[in-house]
């Protein structure tokens, strides 16, 4: 028995046409995150060629990973997307990686100038989070449908 035979007729079509919808809006999104994964990443190289005349190397290096952490972002979120075209899920792994990679990258911004005792515990619990989630779904996606949201 399949999970949409108690609908009627008019509703199986409806369902079908969302579910095209859906398709094509997540395709859309997936040609855009491509798009955005190049221009990051040709923006780090770009980046990476500069630091030959910056002037504050170190500054420039962590530009550069500024930037290739977001490129690594956009790439899980992609990942995400084309996980969902793969199992018709929403995969939770590429999600928690991505909050994992925005986390790194939000201590390389941070500024010992203006940095506060609070805000250091509460990116240090976040990425503790993330960290051990990660964990539990990586062990947990050897079985079918856990670590993913239908």
């Amino acid at each position: 028995m399949g999970q949409n035979d108690h609908l009627s007729p008019m509703m199986k079509n409806v369902m079908e046409i969302i579910t095209r919808c859906t398709l094509v809006i997540y395709a859309l999104i997936a040609i855009l995150l491509i798009v955005i994964a190049f221009l990051t990443f040709f923006d780090a190289v770009y980046l990476i060629i500069g630091l030959f005349s910056h002037p504050h190397l170190v500054s420039g290096i962590l530009e550069v990973l500024h930037v290739l952490l977001l490129t690594i972002i956009v790439v899980e979120v992609l990942e995400t997307v084309t996980g969902y075209f793969r199992t018709n899920r929403i995969l939770v792994r590429p999600i928690l990686i991505a909050g994992l990679t925005a986390m790194v990258r939000k201590v390389l911004i941070l500024s010992v100038d203006d940095i506060q005792i609070a805000e250091v515990i509460w990116i240090i619990g976040i990425i503790a989070v993330l960290t051990a989630a990660i964990y539990v779904v990586g062990k947990s996606e050897n079985y079918p449908n856990q670590g993913e949201i239908r």
